[in-house]
């Protein structure tokens, strides 16, 4: 993983990835040794001596490889694009008001003076139509008599046939819907009901030997649920063909194995399929809804109504057979049973996948690229997807368990039996979802919800990547799927983004100890990164952040680690579906809704991958710029020290933060810190004789004042708002007053000591009108030396009691910032996890509580900063108060990022998906700056150190977001590389699959060799239309995609212009 350099000493790498510095490599191969012997000055022994000269190698770069597609650059011409016009309607924020279409609006205009005309078209085709005054058959020309049967066929067309031609014409097609002219009005009837017979098998030809027997079958359709007759074939020598194959081969799909008496067609499965993984439309409305197309009103009953609880059936067996029949499964020649673990799953077309879409030889790169063949992953636990407890439930195991996205039930079940008891411990106070783990609602739950690894940069299900919680969110739940979803793994460098990460990386390597050994990493020749999600980062300790942010893990990108909440995003809406299915049935949904989603994802890679691409271009140039305005003005051997700190602490994370300022520095001394000095102080001038002490310091005389000022706020924050209080309330606000006023005694008797100004005000204050109530505890002046005026503080108080008092007001706006800043974070956390992960009216009332609690929290701290401000203007003056600023309502905000990365990777995630979801915190176009509160430091006296650390910092980070963002465009060039190379590679595999199954029979043999043949040819179309695209300009790329995606378009052509401001 490092190379040896011998022949002189070098700086430290800028990464451990990326060295821009070496241009030679050496390894222990690489090493010749030379010997030389000698005798010793005694001339008695022999000496030999040996001397490694390390031999240059030329520095491997990836086009170097044996590749393809080494050499070719996706989009080359868009590096000094020019950006696209900017527009003030593509640059809304996402979530705002949608776009109206003018055109749409026309349309809907132009329609409603015709809205007659088309009501009575509508009514037309109720009646005879044409026929009204052509009597004639429109097949066989024969003129319709008063006795003539007339028909019409709905899927045919809107003409008229007589019986025979109806009944001639339907040999072939049983299950279109007729209808007769009867009564003067179309009657529904059957081809059943008018005597055909559909003779099953032949392929369409005539049978010399049907079954003598005429069966009934109920047939569901994608438009009606029909009656139809038929006869099975009899012949002898037909392909031996039973019932179920003659079914089968007819696309009917029997609902049982003997005797079948319901059949469903090919295309109805395939369409409920698709409106199942994309609609969420369930078994039952679907079969709710053809029973309303074939008869609405009941008049002649559906035949064999409630036929929803087959259909579920047929549907399970018929998505599985489809997984199966995509993943190649039917040309094995062991069979299905010798299916391997995660085997069926949808890869990830653009994650690395050795001997697949890497090229050979790409552990030789040099050090410096190696990140581009980094596996990125999200995890995170999901509790939308619960299911119940059934108290009449059976042994009900998924349909090839383990084969998919899920882990393989039974091995998985036997390993949590081994941590029944386990307990976990967070000590990221700020971040709850492992401390609420034994207080999850769980009470009738077989499990609680799901855990879940992605590929974090394209958000598919990683093979084996999903498991079911049975009680919150545990280590032994998480470990086993992200071990099972990584396992067979050949990477050199794991990056994973958790929101637990900080706490459950710290033990993984030894809990992994404990797992089977075949899902253990080799952690010798893998290097494993952790990270927190951009979002949720926000919701843990400063500290915490820092040191788990993906900014500054090289070889990442620009990737926020939030894919995997996209992801649950698409799979809640199956949690209503599944919540009461038995466990087998709702993992063989979850699994066919997964591999949908992977393949959707696939799919849009096409168009995704180039508009990411131009913006992390516009974006890095931009980093770069902002990059080279700070570093130009540093000295080089300032850099130097600098860069060092970096390599240090990424070397080894327990060396200081070069992310951070360094504990004590930049922010000044707290409250508790300043008083602790001042009693220092006072004692060491009482001891000396150059002051007396009164019974009680005069630092603790100004605590005491300032103690009963916060007791003022708490019981003004306890009665704010409320027209009527109950009785409870009421006694409790009595007895904070009631302890107020016991200290206040003690506090006036003080200062009447210290201040003697004060006592004057307070003389002043007794005689005001006596008909007038008392002020309450909460609205008396205490008259602290900021209440007093400037000519009374200087002569009617204690020498240095202003300045006392001024010295702890700073360190309560210190303090009461900090306290802000870490509420504000346990507020961020709460509302996400509400949105995402609280479902029922009992539990939301409860997180709104205390989600009203922190806010409560949050302005008790701003209104302690502000009233700490005053007072401190007073003492100081304005002028000198500069440096502690107004806080506003607009400043007590969550913004982590800087805005511009704020944005871009607001847009990187929006490009994901054709959805409006929520991408997690972003700023409007107007706010282009952090909120002060996250940035302050410092104070009057702050040292020249402290400017120089927090210059040093702020380099550190405009360092490590250039860098982000460029290894950004190379990750999505590569990966770009990497699609192509992965349909190229699964064309070849289609292709050498074709005669795998040798002895078949030959019907099922050219089906096997046929359906292997269209799937080549469909990844080859495919990668040839994506390297189409992606030659072209992504201007001209996205607009092809337009053509198939509106939707996709606009939202790319908004992340172009909003990627344009500010260059």
């Amino acid at each position: 993983m490092t190379s040896l350099n011998t022949s002189r000493s070098r700086a430290p790498n800028r990464s451990q990835f990326i060295d821009t510095s070496i241009k030679y490599e050496t390894r222990p191969g690489d090493i010749s040794k030379d010997t030389s012997f000698y005798v010793s000055q005694d001339g008695r022994r022999g000496i030999s001596s040996g001397l490694n000269l390390g031999v240059k190698r030329r520095k491997v770069r990836p086009s170097d490889l044996a590749d393809v597609y080494g050499d070719w650059m996706p989009l080359g011409g868009q590096e000094n694009g020019t950006p696209m016009e900017d527009n003030e309607e593509d640059n809304a924020e996402t979530g705002g008001k949608r776009k109206r279409y003018e055109s749409l609006d026309k349309t809907m205009r132009a329609w409603r003076p015709l809205m007659q005309r088309f009501l009575g078209e509508v009514l037309r085709r109720e009646g005879l139509g044409d026929a009204l005054h052509q009597r004639t058959c429109i097949c066989c020309e024969s003129v319709y008599t008063p006795s003539t049967r007339q028909f019409r066929c709905r899927e045919c067309g809107v003409f008229d046939q007589c019986l025979e031609c109806l009944l001639s014409h339907h040999m072939l097609n049983p299950l279109h819907r007729v209808q007769e002219w009867k009564g003067g009005c179309w009657a529904p009837t059957t081809l059943a009901d008018l005597g055909s017979i559909y003779q099953v098998s032949h392929g369409g030809h005539p049978c010399r030997r049907p079954a003598p027997a005429v069966r009934t079958m109920v047939v569901i359709d994608t438009n009606y649920i029909h009656t139809v007759r038929f006869r099975y074939c009899g012949c002898d020598n037909w392909d031996n063909a039973q019932n179920l194959e003659q079914l089968l081969r007819n696309d009917w799909y029997p609902a049982t194995t003997v005797d079948p008496a319901t059949c469903a067609t090919f295309a109805a499965l395939e369409l409920f399929r698709l409106l199942n993984v994309i609609g969420n439309v369930n078994g039952h409305n679907f079969v709710r809804t053809l029973e309303q197309l074939t008869d609405a009103c009941d008049v002649k009953g559906v035949p064999v109504s409630d036929r929803y609880k087959v259909f579920g059936l047929m549907s399970r067996q018929f998505t599985f057979l489809t997984r199966m029949k995509h993943a190649g499964r039917a040309h094995d020649p062991a069979g299905l049973q010798a299916t391997k673990n995660g085997e069926c799953a949808v890869m990830c077309w653009t994650c690395p996948h050795d001997k697949i879409n890497i090229p050979d030889g790409w552990r030789e790169v040099s050090t410096e690229f190696k990140y581009l063949y980094m596996l990125l992953l999200a995890m995170d636990a999901n509790f939308c997807l619960k299911n119940r407890l059934r108290p009449n439930a059976h042994e009900d195991l998924p349909l090839g368990s383990g084969w998919g996205c899920l882990v393989e039930e039974l091995p998985y079940r036997d390993h949590l039996k081994n941590y029944v008891a386990e307990k976990d411990v967070s000590t990221c106070i700020a971040f709850a979802a492992l401390l609420q783990k034994d207080t999850r609602l769980t009470t009738g739950l077989r499990c609680s919800g799901v855990g879940g690894v992605v590929c974090a940069r394209h958000e598919l299900v990683r093979p084996q990547g999903v498991g079911d919680l049975q009680k919150g969110e545990r280590y032994a739940n998480m470990d086993y799927i992200l071990l099972s979803a990584v396992l067979g793994l050949t990477a050199m460098y794991l990056a994973i983004s958790y929101d637990i990460a900080c706490q459950w990386r710290i033990n993984f390597a030894t809990r992994m100890c404990a797992m089977p050994k075949h899902l253990q990493l080799d952690m010798e020749t893998m290097k494993v990164f952790y990270g927190l999600p951009v979002w949720h980062a926000a919701a843990h300790e400063r500290k915490c952040q820092v040191q788990n942010s993906l900014t500054y893990i090289d070889g990442v990108g620009w990737m926020d680690g939030e894919g995997i909440e996209r992801t649950w995003s698409v799979l809640n809406p199956l949690g209503w579906a599944t919540r009461e299915m038995g466990s087998g049935t709702r993992a063989d949904a979850m699994e066919d809704k997964m591999d949908h989603h992977n393949f959707g994802k696939n799919i849009n890679q096409g168009t995704t991958l180039p508009r990411k691409l131009k913006l992390a271009i516009e974006e890095r140039d931009r980093q770069v710029a902002a990059f080279q305005e700070v570093d130009r003005t540093l000295k080089s051997e300032l850099k130097e020290v600098w860069q060092k700190k970096i390599n240090a602490w990424k070397l080894d994370p327990t060396q200081p933060n070069p992310y951070e300022l360094e504990e004590g520095k930049g922010g000044g001394l707290s409250e508790a810190a300043i008083r602790l000095s001042l009693t220092k102080e006072e004692v060491q001038e009482a001891a000396t004789g150059g002051g007396k002490l009164h019974g009680s310091s005069v630092t603790s005389f100004i605590v005491a004042g300032l103690q009963l000022e916060e007791a003022q706020r708490r019981i003004k924050a306890e009665v704010k708002g409320r027209t009527w209080v109950t009785a409870d309330q009421s006694e409790r606000v009595a007895e904070m007053r009631v302890a107020f006023f016991a200290k206040l005694s003690h506090f006036r008797k003080l200062q009447a000591v210290y201040m003697s100004a004060a006592v004057r005000e307070l003389e002043e204050e007794d005689s005001r009108d006596p008909d007038m109530p008392p002020p309450k505890a909460e609205d008396l002046k205490l008259f602290m030396p900021s209440g007093l005026r400037t000519t009374d503080r200087e002569d009617g108080c204690r020498k240095g009691l202003p300045a006392m008092e001024a010295k702890l007001r700073e360190g309560q706006c210190r303090d009461a910032l900090i306290q802000v800043r870490s509420r504000l974070h346990a507020k961020h956390h709460l509302i996400s996890y509400r949105e995402s992960q609280v479902a029922g009216q009992r539990s939301a009332t409860r997180a709104h509580t205390l989600i009203e609690r922190i806010g409560e929290r949050i302005e008790a701290g701003a209104v302690k900063y502000r009233r700490a401000r005053e007072a401190l203007i007073a003492l100081w003056g304005s002028t000198a108060c500069t440096h502690i600023r107004e806080l506003r309502a607009i400043d007590i905000q969550l913004d982590e990022e800087r805005e511009s990365d704020s944005r871009a990777r607001k847009k990187l995630g929006s490009i994901r998906s054709s959805k409006h979801r929520r991408q997690g915190p972003g700023l409007s176009s107007k706010e282009k700056s952090f909120s002060w509160i996250w940035t302050e430091g410092g104070g009057p006296g702050a040292d020249e150190q402290e400017l120089h650390d927090s210059v040093r910092v702020e380099w550190s980070k405009a360092k490590a977001q250039k860098e982000r963002w460029e290894e950004e465009v190379e990750l999505l060039r590569e990966e770009m590389r990497r699609v192509l190379r992965f349909l190229r590679w699964r064309a070849i595999w289609w292709e050498m699959r074709r005669g795998l199954r040798p002895g078949v029979a030959p019907d099922v043999a050219s089906g096997l060799q046929a359906y292997a043949a269209r799937q080549a040819v469909i990844h080859r179309e495919i990668g040839c239309r994506f390297k189409r695209m992606w030659d072209e300009s992504a201007v001209t790329a996205v607009r092809v995609a337009a053509c198939e995606d509106e939707v996709a378009f606009a939202e790319s052509m908004s992340a172009f212009v909003e990627a344009a401001e500010g260059l």
